[in-house]
């Protein structure tokens, strides 16, 4: 049999990764709520992937906004 558990733990405030611990890593949830798990490093590194599509995908968007904001024209400039 199979149990499986989902916890809904909120944002996360805060992180630390161990350099004493193997691979530990630490996720905070305000003051004094943290889950605490080792990660292989075959997991770390899938995560760092992950992280980095994240990351690239957001910074994507938020060039494209800006050049959107670049180019509309603003309000003076269409009454003109």
């Amino acid at each position: 049999m199979k149990i499986s558990q989902t916890i809904d733990a909120g944002r996360v405030t805060s992180t630390y990764m161990s350099s004493w611990r193997d691979n530990e890593l630490e996720l905070n949830f305000g003051d004094d709520n943290k889950v605490t798990c080792n990660l292989p490093e075959d997991i770390m590194e899938r995560l760092h992937k992950q992280l980095g599509e994240k990351l690239t995908d957001l910074a994507e968007k938020r060039l494209e906004a800006a050049k959107e904001l670049v180019t509309e024209p603003s309000e003076e400039e269409v009454n003109e």
